[in-house]
């Protein structure tokens, strides 16, 4: 995984953020982290992003919404959903507004690195 990668992570399960965090950091990468769709702006706001993982049930909104808040700001950004749910027409729908991965949960760890992976290789860094 590229050291030049900086990656937005964003769930509620404070437990599970914290695991993502420690993984993506020790493959040196730098890593925002948040617990809120609000925390996520503020931190997007303050980071050049390449890559996003967002939980899709987020507590003051919707992982989808929070997507296309953060594209008017980042508008190359790479955003992977993660949901509990993988019905087709919620992964259509969130892919037509800009998703570049979608993600059901659960996933295991080596197959979210690889989403990462492959969204922050299709940029032109």
């Amino acid at each position: 995984m590229s050291s030049g990668c900086s990656l937005l992570l964003v769930d509620d399960d404070e437990e599970f953020l914290e695991i993502l965090v420690r993984r993506f950091s020790r493959r040196g990468m730098q890593v925002a982290s948040a617990s809120s769709a609000q925390a996520a702006i503020e931190s997007a706001s303050r980071h050049r992003l390449h890559v996003a993982v967002i939980d899709r049930s987020l507590p003051d909104q919707d992982g989808v919404d929070l997507m296309t808040d953060l594209h008017r700001h980042h508008p190359a950004l790479r955003v992977i959903l993660l949901s509990g749910h993988g019905d087709e027409p919620d992964i259509a729908s969130a892919r037509s507004r800009g998703a570049y991965d979608y993600l059901v949960k659960p996933c295991s760890l080596a197959d979210l690195e690889a989403a990462v992976t492959k969204a922050y290789a299709s940029l032109a860094c």
